[in-house]
């Protein structure tokens, strides 16, 4: 994904956090920004339906536009509401969507029926492959896993968080392994989550409650030292693996040998079945 688009106040918001990144282009729209090549302002609108139906041309805009690209979106957001509309001057591209889930709880009515409309929306051009993948985030899911932090850095933190496990994810395709068990995906399964795994508990913390997955894939990242001296490292990654292994779940995995003291181990869920 070699370029970052945004689409309102959450989307910026991660946007911000790619482009710290050197291997990223980024593109932000948003109520209130400065005109610039790299960011457009939208109009306020009282009716969300306004914003796709008066959105302007955006063909000057992404006229350098091309290849990959990640779009971000949160759906409670009324400029959500243009996504289709915008990305419609993207069809050239190979177009992600990552989908940042709101804290379901706190949305009012009118919030709630615009969330539920482009959740549903999106996943359905996904699953029929408009749409090369779809990541679901739930800020509510990371925060947990988070854990406590001040009011202030709230939304930071969260975001930091979910673009630091995307980038590194991305880096780990990019790289060649130590070994690795990596196999095409099913077509169908274009619905995706991510996450971090501890290897010695076992434990998936994932970034939304995927159901009805089909794939697992694993990135198992650690020092060179560690990949010299370690002789049960193999056993114990082959041991999880098996056990995460059930009837209809497909399992694989890569290691890599990183500069980091501390080991990670990133992961992604895949389903073909929309979630609900």
């Amino acid at each position: 994904m070699d370029t970052i688009i945004g689409l309102g106040n959450a989307g910026c918001n991660i946007v911000d956090k790619f482009a710290q990144f050197p291997q990223y282009l980024t593109y932000k729209l948003d109520v209130g920004l400065k005109r610039t090549p790299t960011t457009f302002p939208l109009k306020e609108h009282e009716k969300f339906e306004d914003y796709e139906e008066k959105l302007p041309s955006l063909k000057t805009f992404f006229k350098d536009v091309s290849g990959d690209i990640l779009f971000v979106v949160a759906g409670a957001g009324k400029v959500s509401s243009a996504s289709l509309q915008i990305l419609q001057y993207l069809k050239k591209c190979n177009i992600n969507i990552l989908y940042i889930q709101p804290e379901l709880s706190l949305l009012n009515q009118s919030q709630s029926q615009l969330e539920k409309l482009v959740y549903n929306v999106f996943q359905e051009y996904s699953r029929s492959g408009v749409f090369e993948r779809m990541y679901l985030v739930s800020n509510e899911e990371v925060a947990q896993i988070v854990g406590d932090v001040s009011v202030k850095n709230y939304n930071d933190k969260i975001n930091e968080m979910v673009v630091s496990t995307i980038h590194m994810i991305n880096v780990y395709k990019n790289n060649k392994s130590v070994n690795d068990t990596f196999c095409p995906y099913p077509v169908g399964a274009r619905i995706t989550t991510i996450g971090m795994s501890d290897l010695e508990k076992n434990e998936d913390k994932l970034f939304f409650s995927l159901d009805n997955v089909s794939d697992i894939v694993y990135y198992y990242t650690y020092n060179k030292d560690k990949l010299e001296s370690d002789f049960e490292l193999m056993s114990k990654i082959k041991k999880a693996v098996s056990m995460k292994k059930e009837d209809g779940v497909r399992v694989t995995y890569g290691i890599f040998e990183t500069d980091y003291e501390q080991d990670y181990v990133y992961c992604m869920n895949h389903s073909s079945v929309i979630q609900k």
